[in-house]
């Protein structure tokens, strides 16, 4: 099998895996006696061990091998997944997710540079679109399995996951995988300062929309519960997420006009800032699903950006990458935990006023760090 179709499959397998579990984990916690407090921290927890592997296990890859990290990430996860099915307490919900981030540290940086060797920008960004919207595709089936499974036989979830993980553990040991013969040429008339100069701005991006995602993600399953949503529906609502950004991020690998561009990034940075305001005010899936569907163009958007920067930036992309996935992990860290904290102490809505000023924040950093950098400095 060629690399590139290999690498796509087994991105929405695994993250089939997180997005069932994205959900049913709040739920067990919710069944569990948990609170708004509970589910940040849990997620928290496993945003901070996902982002302080990347910076640490995350760079084993380049030493090791891509390949066989990822195997050992897999056969990791698919433990950590059949172990919520022993899960009776809070804090083994804790234990659990802060298990499942360290083991993907290994998994998701290694997968993305493993996908970008060899090749130039031309070449890079619909590699790049194609593995995002593979991977975002489980973001829009993961949740409304999830949502029946709970229904139906909630212990079945993670037996699935646990499985599945599994079979990505087997498929990357056994699995024959044919590299190009060639890698293209990277010089493709780019300067590297522009990259280096809008790395940052991008990466700044990215942590404020996974700052935002993590509130949402970790902290509207309760505000749906409480407003007398079911499972299936709240499934239905976030799968809105996964479907945008898949729109999203197929639709931004078919151009490159924002490529080295602010105000693209400004724009719908904007927009998801106005979309969380939905969340604070709305009470019925009428309010609920634009600003759903906004924040997962907001994905596409920055993650891509992240991504095509960190890989296309002069220097060893393997090491940038971790960076990148770090950041998305420090993001979830601090959005679920912060956001959490808010809604104990200020209220349900308090952690989407709370996004929707960080975001905008962003917006003027990012201006600010333009204005600083100029191609005689960066060169």
């Amino acid at each position: 099998m060629r690399k590139e179709p290999f690498l796509y499959t087994i991105s929405f397998l695994q993250d089939l895996c997180l997005a069932i579990t994205g959900l049913c984990v709040p739920l067990l916690a919710l069944r569990l006696g948990g609170t708004y407090g509970d589910l940040g921290v849990i997620a928290a927890t496993g945003s901070c061990t996902y982002s302080l592997g990347c910076f640490t296990i995350g760079r084993l890859g380049q030493r090791l091998g891509y390949r066989r990290l990822m195997a050992a990430a897999a056969l990791s996860t698919a433990v950590v997944f059949a172990g919520y099915l022993a899960a009776t307490r809070i804090w083994h919900l804790l234990l659990l997710g802060g298990l499942s981030g360290l083991t993907m540290s290994g998994y998701w940086p290694s997968l993305q540079a493993w996908l970008g060797q060899g090749k130039g920008r031309r070449e890079l960004l619909p590699a790049l679109g194609r593995f995002n919207v593979a991977w975002s595709l489980s973001f829009l089936v993961g949740p409304i399995l999830a949502g029946r499974l709970q229904t139906a036989a909630p212990a079945s979830a993670f037996a699935l996951t646990a499985g599945v993980s599994g079979a990505v553990f087997l498929s990357l040991c056994l699995m024959p995988v044919r590299e190009r013969g060639t890698p293209e040429a990277t010089g493709d008339g780019t300067t590297p300062w522009a990259a280096r100069r809008f790395l940052p701005v991008a990466w700044v991006a990215n942590f404020v929309t996974f700052f935002a995602t993590g509130c949402v993600r970790s902290l509207f399953p309760k505000l749906g519960t409480d407003l007398g949503m079911d499972p299936p529906e709240l499934g239905l609502l976030l799968s809105l997420i996964g479907g945008a950004q898949t729109l999203s991020f197929a639709l931004v690998a078919r151009t490159e006009r924002w490529q080295f561009r602010l105000a693209p990034l400004a724009a719908v940075q904007s927009l998801a800032a106005g979309g969380l305001w939905l969340l604070a005010f709305g009470s019925t899936a009428l309010w609920f699903g634009p600003a759903l569907l906004v924040q997962g163009v907001l994905i596409g958007a920055t993650f891509t950006a992240s991504a095509f920067y960190s890989l296309h930036a002069e220097g060893p992309g393997g090491t940038r990458v971790t960076v990148h996935e770090g950041i998305v992990g420090s993001g979830m860290f601090v959005g679920p935990l912060v956001g959490g904290l808010a809604a104990e102490h200020r209220g349900p809505r308090a952690p989407y006023f709370l996004a929707s000023a960080v975001l905008l924040g962003a917006v003027l950093l990012e201006a600010h760090l333009l204005r600083r950098s100029t191609p005689t400095a960066a060169a």
